[in-house]
């Protein structure tokens, strides 16, 4: 079986086709390859010529996006951003001139709030059929008409095996003083206000959905207790920072954390044990956008089962369409390992997160200034 090295080289060299037709045929037979497209191509709606897509970075398996704009001979302007906030903060302002963008889930309901988001044309989408039933009408877009899923995964632990060898099961690793200060100037936290206060509310004992201002204020002092043992705050330096052993532990998504395993060896995930955030990022479409074919084109193609598959395979990331792992087009190591795809008992401790109203974003925004003052 290639493994990410491999995956990546072939990616970049020959573009996401040569990786499902070729080279790793074995993820998807050809014969299905060749009918998804032309299935595809059949749409008859004539696309526009240019389509831009504004995504995390890191966040999309090298040829995916040449490949949607050789096939459909479109030009495809891909931009990426660092945190949640800076995304919201440049589509709300408007003029973005962004068509698709990935969104997380608690940001997808406020951007619904605020009128910033078309709703999807399900008719254009026919592979949204491949949508597990239970990341369909998700709490943050109940009736689904703003949103599809894009792919999903934790919040959790991120520790080098090497360094951090005491037994820990969860939150305590980080929010106990005894414990973090072991690792001073050696921890990292994803830069990323409601994860962060996900964490501390969790450890707490609270939902991570918690807005009662005075358990607000616990968890505000719970991170400023473990601040002086920081490292710092990072979002896309996470994965760097472990990897170089900068960082010994993290609190950050599972996907840069199981990246940062490809390249040391030393460095494992954990999923706390008193639970934490369930995350999914999804694929919206802008009401500021008019290029309205070629965006459900784009929407449409990022659910085929072989682009999901690619994804997940290149980003070690679980998907929404579970006949990937059914037929086998995701990698064994990433379809049984726990942590990716967790058991059930495990998935009833998780929760996603909820998305806030204008008051509660200023309180908890308000507290995060201190925090990062």
């Amino acid at each position: 079986m290639p493994n990410r090295r491999d995956f990546l080289k072939i990616g970049t060299t020959f573009g996401a086709g040569a990786i499902v037709g070729g080279t790793i045929e074995y993820i998807i037979g050809q014969n299905e390859i060749s009918r998804l497209k032309e299935d595809l191509k059949k749409s008859g709606s004539e696309l526009e010529p240019t389509i831009n897509v504004y995504n995390w970075y890191d966040y999309i398996a090298p040829g995916v996006c040449d490949d949607f704009a050789d096939e459909y001979g479109v030009s495809l302007k891909y931009t990426t951003y660092s945190n949640p906030d800076e995304m919201f903060a440049k589509v709300r302002a408007g003029g973005s001139g962004f068509d698709v963008v990935i969104a997380s889930d608690y940001k997808v309901g406020e951007m619904i709030q605020l009128n910033l988001l078309n709703k999807l044309d399900f008719e254009k989408i026919k592979n949204f059929k491949f949508v597990d039933k239970k990341f369909r009408e998700p709490p943050f877009d109940p009736s689904q008409e703003f949103s599809v899923p894009y792919m999903w995964g934790t919040t959790g632990i991120g520790y080098n095996k090497s360094v951090v060898e005491e037994d820990f099961e969860g939150f305590e690793i980080i929010f106990d003083e005894s414990k973090i200060s072991k690792y001073s100037k050696k921890v990292v936290l994803v830069d990323e206000m409601r994860e962060v206060f996900a964490a501390a509310l969790k450890y707490l004992g609270y939902s991570i959905n918690d807005t009662n201002e005075d358990h607000l204020n616990q968890a505000k002092e719970l991170i400023l207790k473990i601040k002086p043992y920081l490292l710092k705050f990072s979002a896309e330096q996470v994965k760097e920072l472990l990897i170089s052993g900068d960082a010994v532990l993290a609190l950050g998504y599972s996907t840069d954390i199981y990246l940062a395993s490809y390249q040391n060896e030393n460095i494992a995930y954990k999923i706390p044990g008193e639970g934490g955030t369930l995350w999914m990022d999804n694929l919206v479409f802008l009401n500021e956008s008019m290029n309205v074919n070629v965006s459900h084109k784009f929407i449409d193609y990022m659910l085929r089962p072989a682009i999901e598959a690619i994804n997940s395979n290149y980003l070690y990331i679980a998907n929404p369409c579970k006949i990937t792992v059914e037929r086998g087009y995701v990698y064994p190591e990433i379809a049984e390992d726990p942590n990716i795809f967790p058991p059930d008992e495990v998935l009833d401790k998780l929760e996603m997160l909820r998305p806030f109203t204008q008051d509660e974003r200023n309180l908890m925004g308000k507290l995060w200034s201190e925090i990062r003052a």
